[in-house]
């Protein structure tokens, strides 16, 4: 049996398993995650970066095409791999970098699992984007060198005298009740 280590801080890496068993267990794997952790020999885990599923619910987009588009793993991985991932049958259970909550694991899973394959993640491309508009220029806009003056005169004292006016009836209804 081999021994599967997953660095600290791992992110962004899936692991693709295929499952040497029958549809009935291969079906009862995929709805206990107490099963699912005992299968990969794990004590903890986070079930949210577990899946399992048959390959034949995938239709025509196939296990490859899940993985490069569903998943976004690398291209180059996923041609070194290509025939493997194709002639898959049955059942598969992936393991995201997210099942092991950032921290170093070290596992064994049950000889019914078999590794085929980690693929890493697509890294955004970390290019910067130049802007070239008058708009993206620091300073660009149009200052204000006086703020604009608040509303006085007549409107401002007559809400003034109107609260007065509401404030003493409240408190004529409030001692006449």
């Amino acid at each position: 049996m081999t021994t599967i280590t997953v660095p600290a801080h791992e992110h962004g890496v899936v692991r693709v398993f295929s499952l040497s068993m029958s549809a009935d267990q291969a079906e009862s794997l995929r709805n206990s995650r107490h099963a699912q952790a005992d299968a990969l020999g794990l004590k903890e885990m986070d079930p949210r970066g577990v899946e399992v599923f048959r390959i034949a619910d995938l239709a025509d987009f196939g296990l490859y095409g899940y993985l490069r588009d569903g998943v976004d793993a690398e291209e180059a991985d996923l041609a070194r791999d290509r025939t493997k991932l194709k002639a898959l049958e049955g059942w598969v259970l992936l393991v995201h970098s997210s099942a092991f909550e950032g921290r170093q694991v070290e596992f064994t899973p049950t000889p019914e699992l078999t590794l085929i394959g980690t693929y890493g993640r697509t890294q955004p491309d970390p290019t910067r984007l130049e802007v070239e508009s008058d708009a993206a220029k620091p300073y660009s806009g149009s200052p204000t060198m006086t703020p604009p003056q608040p509303v006085r005169g007549r409107p401002g004292s007559v809400m003034v005298i109107a609260g007065l006016v509401l404030l003493l009836m409240l408190v004529c209804w409030w001692l006449l009740s």
